[in-house]
């Protein structure tokens, strides 16, 4: 078999590292205002985990679709999450300042409440790349997701430190992360995503077969 032909192991390789470094930059670019960073996550899970279900590489054209579609309610998260992240870490900072009873009090109750909001910021956008739902139901589904599922919270988890921690230790692996760090990170991440939803849309596999079978004939 000729290993460049287009359905060859190592031209799908090619394609799916070309994929992966188009939504990393895609992603960048698309987040440089800072605000619209909720936005462009939403359209790098909506483009890995349609990549994912179906084979299809219009990686490009989907980031763009989901970005715009799903704009306001995206950036809406974005700021209430970065807005509330704030807040807690302002309680944090005043919690170790304080001493006594006081300071723990408020670091003990700052911890509990980062654990729902941490989770959150680990569904939010896949849910709302997935499922068209007001911005609360999206909000409430994501967190009911991640308690249900928390064997793959915490794979989730697992991932995002060990890239952060390896990111720090293992320079080779920053390089990586520079070039194509989003898109992979989103991909490996996507995968955990895709077996999630698939339990909420019961026929979704049986019609990402299909068209799987339809793009690669």
């Amino acid at each position: 078999m000729n290993p460049f032909a287009y359905d060859s192991l190592f031209s799908r390789f090619l394609y799916f590292v070309a994929d992966i470094v188009t939504l990393h930059i895609l992603w960048l670019i698309y987040s440089i205002p800072i605000i619209t960073i909720g936005a462009s996550t939403t359209a790098l899970y909506y483009s890995c985990m349609k990549r994912i279900r179906t084979g299809e590489g219009y990686v490009t054209r989907n980031f763009r679709r989901s970005f715009r579609e799903n704009f306001r309610q995206s950036t809406v998260i974005w700021l209430v999450l970065l807005i509330t992240g704030f807040v807690f870490f302002l309680d944090l900072r005043i919690g170790m300042a304080l001493d006594g009873a006081m300071g723990t009090v408020m670091l003990v109750s700052c911890s509990v409440f980062l654990i729902p909001l941490l989770l959150l910021g680990i569904y939010i956008f896949p849910v709302q790349a997935k499922f068209e739902n007001p911005i609360f139901g999206n909000i409430k589904n994501a967190l009911i997701m991640s308690i249900r599922h928390f064997p793959c919270s915490l794979l989730l988890i697992v991932i995002y430190a060990s890239v952060v921690l390896l990111a720090f230790s293992f320079p080779p692996l920053t390089g990586l992360l520079l070039c194509c760090g989003a898109g992979l990170i989103g991909y490996l991440t996507s995968n955990i995503f895709v077996f999630i939803f698939r339990k909420y849309v019961p026929d979704e596999l049986e019609k990402d077969l299909e068209a799987s079978g339809e793009h690669f004939e």
